[in-house]
């Protein structure tokens, strides 16, 4: 299954930037992409893709995603801080557990990327007390799972800089992590680096049930897509598809929906 939904079309229309939206841009001008009221654009094509990830989910079971680039900058940050909002809206049942006083059921936002973390500015949380202290074990998963400022929605940031990320995502620790949010959330979503400049990235996509790869049109060159989708597939073969991002129209959008 491809799905080809230009996502960030939106921005276009408000910035002269051909580059996603990004925390270190300026969101003021444009819209924060995490606001409450997103351009009806946005907000239907993210409902697309859910409704196109729901039908994978009816086929196959399927509760955590990676969602990944070819390249830097490609919006994959903004793609799972959006689509971890909208899934935090949905009806969410509850966990057929008993969880006591454990923070569990939702939907869980791992910052993947510990190199040029984002996920802590689209949501203006503080980056530390993340990803790399739990790996470290220096704290336990309650102890860095954060509240996003709506129902149902966590997330876990990058925490402080580590020095050997590939070794601390590709661990053991990491597996162990994803498999007690499997049993604790309803729905995982792991921002992470591109596909094709870092390796943990591939030792992520090993752990999580699908891959879920941005690309940004006109931006990123056709042959580094295809080496991260090749390099993808050979370690997950569940690739959900493309979202592509920031395509341009050049005959008028109502005729493309025609088509």
């Amino acid at each position: 299954m491809s799905i080809y939904r230009d996502l960030f079309k939106w921005a276009e229309k408000n910035t002269d930037s051909e580059s996603p939206i990004e925390p270190d841009e300026s969101p003021d001008e444009v819209g924060h992409p995490l606001s409450d009221d997103l351009p009806r654009v946005l907000s239907n094509d993210l409902q697309v893709l859910q409704e196109n990830i729901e039908a994978a989910r009816a086929q196959h079971p399927l509760k955590s995603v990676l969602i990944t680039s070819s390249v830097r900058r490609e919006g994959s940050s903004t793609i799972t801080a959006n689509w971890g909002k909208l899934l935090s809206r949905e009806r969410l049942d509850g966990l057929p557990i008993d969880t006591g006083e454990m923070i569990a059921g939702g939907v869980l936002l791992i910052d993947g990327n510990l190199r040029k973390p984002k996920l802590h500015s689209l949501f203006d949380l503080d980056r530390k007390r993340g990803m790399t202290e739990l790996l470290t074990g220096e704290l336990q998963l309650d102890e860095v799972l954060k509240g996003a400022p709506r129902k149902n929605l966590w997330v876990i940031t990058a925490g402080k800089p580590a020095a050997n990320p590939a070794d601390l995502l590709g661990s053991l620790l990491m597996k162990g992590l994803l498999d007690e949010c499997r049993r604790r959330f309803q729905f995982i979503l792991i921002d992470s680096a591109p596909a094709t400049l870092h390796a943990e990235t591939l030792a992520l996509a090993k752990q999580v049930e699908s891959v879920l790869l941005v690309i940004q049109a006109g931006h990123t060159r056709w042959e580094v897509a295809a080496s991260a989708k090749k390099a993808l597939l050979k370690v997950n073969p569940r690739l959900l598809g493309v979202v592509l991002n920031q395509r341009k129209y050049y005959i008028p959008e109502w005729i493309y929906q025609r088509i």
